[in-house]
């Protein structure tokens, strides 16, 4: 046993030092990504903040990649103490973890692309006239949410069919009220467009 318990701890602490290393590694190859000024874009940086959290993202992602590896070294250790239980256990959450960063990548992106999304939604509900464009705009914004959120449980495999039906429940909600809203905002424009309509003409007579 003792040969065994020599060879763990020469392992564990090796691969203490390896992944201290990758994770430094990982940290700077982000920062020249600038992938924190995508996450601030996101909207991510001021969620954290609201959180009492002070790491950025692109620290908490090398953290994520630190204990990621260190689970390895970590089943790798216990397989050489000879604890296949544990073992097989520790496989399944080192199998689950790359959903979990997965998950994590699309948050990102995707409140990246709500935020662009519901920008475009306003800025042009505004140039057409609609007194509602910041609410449109906000809609646009949490039906691309509700979408982005269906996505990630999706990936982390949780209750995948009451995800579905309560995404196409509250999408379907989202829609309507996208529907009521330019319904009641197309109704102020096009009053506006055939008054214009009628003055000129009146200005021909």
């Amino acid at each position: 046993f003792l040969p065994d318990l020599f060879a763990a701890i020469i392992i564990l602490f090796l691969g203490w030092i390896g992944c201290n290393i990758a994770r430094k590694v990982a940290v700077r190859l982000l920062k020249v990504c600038q992938f924190d000024v995508l996450a601030d874009r996101s909207g991510l940086n001021q969620a954290l903040a609201r959180g009492g959290i002070k790491q950025t993202p692109t620290e908490i992602l090398g953290l994520l990649i630190f204990w990621f590896l260190f689970l390895v070294v970590i089943v790798a250790t216990l397989d050489a103490l000879g604890l296949p239980g544990v073992t097989e256990t520790l496989n399944a959450i080192f199998l689950y973890i790359p959903k979990v960063v997965a998950a994590m990548v699309m948050l990102i992106l995707g409140l990246y692309l709500a935020n662009f999304i519901e920008t475009v939604t306003r800025t042009s509900c505004a140039n057409a006239g609609l007194q509602q464009a910041d609410s449109i705009g906000q809609v646009a914004y949490y039906a691309t949410v509700v979408f982005i959120i269906a996505g990630i449980l999706e990936i982390l495999e949780i209750a995948t069919e009451i995800v579905v039906w309560a995404f196409i429940l509250i999408f379907g909600s989202v829609c309507l009220a996208l529907a009521i809203a330019f319904g009641l905002g197309g109704r102020e424009v096009a009053a506006r467009l055939l008054e214009r309509w009628l003055e000129g003409k009146d200005k021909n007579k």
